[in-house]
């Protein structure tokens, strides 16, 4: 018995062309939008590849990516609950203090 195999599909390619604006700005093919369902609010990553710019939309996870800065430790969260503690004893202090 012969078995079929399901045609894979290629990426669509749209095209399109837009003006930059004096404010740097610039607006998206309506196709492309559609595409990849872009809303207003949605964060695109950029990426600047030779002489190519890549934008591509971030789920919510990905925006975070690159928030802590590169080379920094992981602390735990016993570490960071007591440098709240911490801060907010230094604050109720300073609140307390008649010459402020």
């Amino acid at each position: 018995m012969a078995t079929t195999k399901r045609k894979q599909s290629s990426p669509r390619r749209i095209s399109g062309q837009s003006t930059i604006s004096p404010a740097l700005q610039t607006t998206l093919a309506a196709d492309a939008v559609r595409a990849l369902n872009l809303r207003p609010g949605m964060k695109l990553s950029q990426t600047v590849e030779g002489n190519r710019l890549i934008l591509e939309p971030l789920s919510d996870v990905d925006a975070l990516a690159g928030s802590l800065g590169r080379r920094k430790v992981p602390i735990s969260i016993e570490k960071m609950t007591k440098g709240a503690e911490a801060a907010l004893a230094k604050a109720g202090r300073k609140g307390l203090r008649a010459d402020g």
